[in-house]
């Protein structure tokens, strides 16, 4: 339990965008506009409020609901780490494709923005994250976790 005068922690950080409900999704797939790649596709529409809302979609042809569920949670943390740089006023519906299944996460980075400049909800003159265009971890000279580390001390014994 918390204190008295302690402030409670958030284990997640804070929804950058609400999230659409099913009859505002139907009306953004027949209203907005679509772009499409390998791995999404995505529906625009442009909405009278300021703040931006994101839904997110993924059929049954992507496979079993692990799969599923599996597709679903990437797709979100992608979006996440691309919504910073989203504009306000935008209704947002985002179909994950079976391919994102097997996919690497900074490919699919990439897709995404790619499919956000194309319709025009983020900025074309923005610098690429460097997470996205340079090696990071261990081999790179980057932060070791205990999991690499572990691995690190496997391959010496070796």
């Amino acid at each position: 339990m918390n204190r008295p005068g302690e402030q409670r922690t958030l284990h997640r950080p804070a929804r950058a965008c609400a999230v659409l409900k099913n009859r505002e999704i139907r009306q953004v797939i027949t209203q907005g506009k679509s772009f499409v790649n390998q791995y999404f596709v995505v529906y625009i529409l442009p909405n009278e409020k300021s703040s931006s809302k994101v839904g997110f979609c993924t059929g049954r042809a992507a496979g079993h609901a692990v799969k599923r569920n599996r597709i679903r949670r990437r797709t979100k943390e992608i979006f996440r780490l691309v919504a910073k740089d989203l504009a306000d006023g935008y209704s947002v519906v985002i179909i994950a494709r079976p391919e994102v299944y097997a996919a690497e996460f900074q490919q699919l980075q990439r897709a995404m923005e790619n499919l956000f400049l194309r319709g025009g909800v983020i900025t074309p003159g923005r610098k690429v994250e460097a997470e996205c265009t340079e090696r990071s971890g261990p081999e790179a000279g980057g932060p070791k976790n205990a999991h690499t580390q572990h691995l690190a001390g496997i391959k010496k014994k070796k």
